[in-house]
């Protein structure tokens, strides 16, 4: 897999998320002021994890969004505060609205099943089905450069997760699974404690007798 060339960390993921949010669901609303992006990226629905972010740590990522061209600061004539808008369309190149809508998705929310991005992109983007979600998925993990992963099935899931690129990821679930089925042997932590704790009376009781 090729590396990305635009890394996010998970403030500036946050409020590109929120900008993406926003400018798909209350258009009339959009661009949005540092008071009002402060309240969409600290909502405690559609948003995992919930944060509590202070405005000068939400005004930092978003300098940072737009030194790296992801967002822009648009000032109203009148307007006595500037507002705000993304630019996400810069991170896949040929980016849609679905696209965009699902990166947002991705960004607020981590990684999802193509059922969950289905069900919550309703306000933002027009899917016909599970599998339409899917198949743009897999486009946007199959480009130039992937933009998305899908993560192995971990216990008890029915199907797998995506998730996004531009931030640190979760580690595959699988990964932890041993590859064989087969029983790990060995003595636990308390049993080598044990042995340790012998060998020190050992050595202490043939200390003693000389």
């Amino acid at each position: 897999m090729e590396p990305m060339t635009t890394e996010l960390n998970e403030i500036e993921a946050r409020v590109l998320g929120s900008l993406i949010e926003k400018s798909l669901t209350t258009p009339e609303l959009y661009p949005l002021t540092l008071n009002s992006l402060v309240a969409a990226c600290n909502q405690k629905t559609s948003r995992e994890p919930v944060m509590a972010l202070e405005e000068s740590v939400v005004g930092q990522g978003l300098h940072s969004l737009i030194e790296k061209n992801l967002a822009g600061r648009l000032h109203e004539p009148g307007a006595r505060v500037p507002k705000f808008m993304h630019h996400a369309e810069m991170l896949i190149s040929g980016a849609k609205d679905s696209h965009i809508a699902v990166l947002g998705l991705l960004f607020l929310r981590g990684p999802q099943t193509s059922g969950e991005l289905k069900t919550r992109s309703e306000r933002m983007a027009k899917f016909a089905s599970p599998a339409e979600v899917e198949s743009l998925l897999q486009e946007l993990a199959n480009g130039a450069e992937p933009v998305v992963a899908k993560l192995p099935k971990g216990p008890g899931q029915k199907e797998a997760r995506w998730r996004q690129l531009f931030t640190g990821g979760p580690a595959p679930v699988a990964a932890a699974t041993p590859l064989t089925g087969s029983p790990v042997t060995g003595p636990t932590v308390l049993e080598r404690i044990a042995e340790l704790e012998r060998r020190v009376a050992a050595l202490e009781a043939a200390a003693a007798v000389k």
